[in-house]
């Protein structure tokens, strides 16, 4: 073990700690220390970097270094952009300590070996409507729960050579579920954030666009896992498993705890569900590791600190600096002469709001977080004299933007937390497994949006 683990598992338990101090108290000074921590993060993994790490870290400083060169108010910028690192740094490490929980759950592996004894085409619509109907309540904590399950299922199927095929098949349902549930979840981030930047929004038709453009999709990816794999049946006849009735309890038990925890701080909070999650995490880890646990839950407590922090170091060092990157970066942009620029009012209404997801997927390859750039899009619009399109549908188009980075971007936060819960790398994840997914999808917008426009 390297010699600067203890101190680099110091730095990132005390961003965690610190961050949710941070957002529970709004003391600044607090949110200081957490920016102090990220920095030690950084410096104490410096030998554990990979290319990555140090093409954001240099973007990072080039961009520090233009603030300061070309903003008014410097200090603010940078003030806002080391928030969403040092949260989005704490967010990812709370979820890998609620990955480490899930990991060891005896439940957790039940329910996984019997969903992967499912027949194939269910098992894509069952992850993918149950990743997107749990999406609204856990946000992107419902993925820390089910790649595990997922994993340990296929595990225990043996060494059957079809199971590296059957991870891919699940793990990219559950991701394209994930994805597609923005565009219509209430509690989704970025559509709140466009809603807050953007007038003349009908939320409620928002909704009712993403939940009915959700159903084609569904069936476009389906269909498409379908085909792909179409040559491949298992060997011989798979046992059939009986539904586990005592670990789905254990498994609702857990969810419906976690939900009412996360519930009960928004309620009393009046904050967002992220914020929720956040200052959730840390207690579900201690009640789900004492729950199997019982007086060994010190050690496993000890254990996760020191050997599965660590191992989230560099995906949550990516995670900040992308949040950093896309707070800073908006900032150096003149909305204004940009739309003027782009002369968007003379542009059909469906062509610009076709055009507006792709582009927004192809900004995501650049680190810039979805949020931070639905923010920039949101006031792109909302700086214009005349929004040259529907208010509502601009919105939704920018949430469908949002759906198509996180299969298409190794940097969106969904990807990051797959690849830090089941090994497997975000460039896999998004270009190897959903490329083609993610290209059909932009494509079919197209006529979705000459059909709510009425070819305008």
């Amino acid at each position: 073990m390297p010699q600067r683990l203890p101190v680099l598992a110091i730095c990132l338990l005390a961003v965690a700690l610190l961050e949710i101090a941070a957002r529970a108290s709004g003391i600044r000074v607090v949110q200081h220390a957490a920016w102090l921590g990220v920095i030690g993060v950084i410096l104490s993994s410096w030998t554990r970097l990979t290319l990555r790490e140090h093409y954001l870290i240099a973007l990072s400083i080039i961009l520090t270094i233009m603030t300061f060169w070309r903003s008014d108010t410097p200090r603010a910028d940078l003030a806002g952009a080391l928030d969403s690192a040092s949260f989005l740094m704490a967010f990812i490490l709370l979820l890998g300590a609620l990955n480490a929980a899930a990991s060891t759950s005896p439940s957790m592996a039940v329910l996984g070996e019997y969903l992967t004894k499912q027949p194939p085409g269910r098992r894509y619509y069952v992850l993918n409507i149950g990743t997107g109907a749990l999406g609204p309540l856990f946000n992107i904590g419902i993925v820390s729960l089910l790649v595990p399950l997922i994993q340990k299922g296929i595990a225990r199927a043996g060494d059957d050579p079809l199971n590296p095929i059957r991870e891919r098949r699940q793990i990219s349902a559950m991701l394209r579920g994930f994805a597609w549930s923005v565009t219509w979840s209430p509690t989704a981030i970025a559509p709140l954030a466009v809603a807050a930047v953007m007038p003349g929004i009908d939320r409620t038709m928002w909704i009712v666009y993403g939940l009915m453009v959700m159903v084609p999709i569904l069936i476009l990816g389906a269909a498409e896992d379908r085909l792909r794999w179409r040559a491949y049946r298992p060997s011989g006849q798979r046992p059939v498993m009986a539904f586990p009735r005592s670990a789905a309890r254990n498994f609702a038990a857990t969810c419906f705890s976690f939900f009412a925890l996360v519930g009960g701080i928004v309620w009393a909070t009046g904050e967002s569900v992220v914020l929720g999650l956040l200052l959730s995490c840390p207690i579900m880890v201690v009640a789900w590791m004492w729950a199997q646990s019982g007086t060994g839950t010190g050690a496993r407590l000890r254990q996760t600190v020191l050997n599965d922090l660590p191992k989230s170091s560099n995906v949550a060092i990516t995670l900040a600096c992308s949040g950093f990157i896309g707070r800073a970066a908006a900032g150096q942009v003149p909305a204004p002469a940009l739309a003027e620029a782009l002369n968007l009012a003379a542009m059909p209404d469906w062509l610009l709001l076709s055009v507006l997801p792709p582009a927004l997927a192809i900004f995501s390859l650049l680190a810039l977080s979805p949020t931070m750039m639905a923010v920039f899009f949101g006031s792109l619009f909302a700086a214009l004299p005349q929004m040259p399109a529907d208010p509502t549908l601009i919105a939704y188009a920018i949430s469908c933007g949002w759906a198509l980075s996180m299969t298409f971007s190794p940097f969106a936060t969904v990807v990051l937390v797959v690849d830090r819960a089941s090994g497997i790398p975000g460039t896999r994840l998004t270009f190897g497994w959903n490329l083609v997914f993610t290209l059909l999808c932009a494509v079919v917008l197209f006529p979705v949006f000459y059909l709510l426009t009425g070819g305008l």
